[in-house]
């Protein structure tokens, strides 16, 4: 038996806009649109009202442009995930919303199926950027403090971070605990961390780990 529909709310404050996605996702049995805003702050009392699964926003909004939205959304513990849908194609835009708790960004310029796939994606805990922009995305990222860790040194910061010990991380990864502590400084230093909470937190805010 299929599974429920994801649920949507659509915030945008061009009418028409709204109601071209909602007839495009209308055409999509596994999504269900249960809202649309034309403000930001009726979008944010909405998500919090319906909890929907995904909440399709555009970059500026009236009252509350997405990025805020997403940070508040994000802030606030709502099960619900972002997609920023916009014009705004800048390397600038993208790294905010990212940084702000979006789960996908998707221009309107492209394909609108390309909305549909993200939906998807980001409802599957999975993050959705645009091929224009993924791109340049990787570049940016690999040059940042920290995309040099290899994926040992990145496992062991995911493990640190989800709360284990140096001693039960070892144990998950048949390592010794000299050796975790020794992935572990070196994550610091490539990080520039004072310590494995700053790397940590680090890695989060860089993408490098949830």
């Amino acid at each position: 038996m299929a599974g429920a529909a994801i649920t949507c709310v659509l915030g945008d404050d061009h009418e028409a806009l709204r109601r071209g996605l909602v007839a495009l996702l209308r055409d999509d049995l596994g999504v269900s649109v249960t809202g649309q805003a034309a403000d930001g702050p009726e979008l944010l009392e909405m998500a919090v009202r319906r909890r929907p699964d995904v909440l399709i926003v555009d970059k500026r909004m009236p009252g509350l442009d997405g990025i805020e939205l997403c940070r508040q959304v994000r802030d606030s513990g709502l099960p619900t995930r972002v997609i920023l849908y916009t014009a705004y194609d800048d390397p600038e835009s993208l790294d905010a919303a990212l940084d702000a708790g979006a789960g996908g960004y998707v221009l309107k310029s492209s394909p609108p199926q390309d909305l549909v796939r993200a939906i998807h994606i980001v409802h599957a805990g999975r993050p959705y950027v645009d091929a224009t922009l993924a791109a340049g995305l990787v570049g940016r990222r690999a040059q940042a403090p920290g995309g040099g860790l290899s994926p040992r040194e990145l496992e062991v910061l995911q493990l640190l971070g989800d709360g284990l010990t140096t001693e039960a991380t070892a144990g998950r990864l048949f390592l010794s605990p000299a050796t975790v502590r020794s992935y572990a400084e070196n994550a610091m230093r490539k990080l520039d961390a004072n310590n494995r909470v700053h790397a940590v937190a680090t890695a989060v805010r860089l993408k490098l780990i949830q």
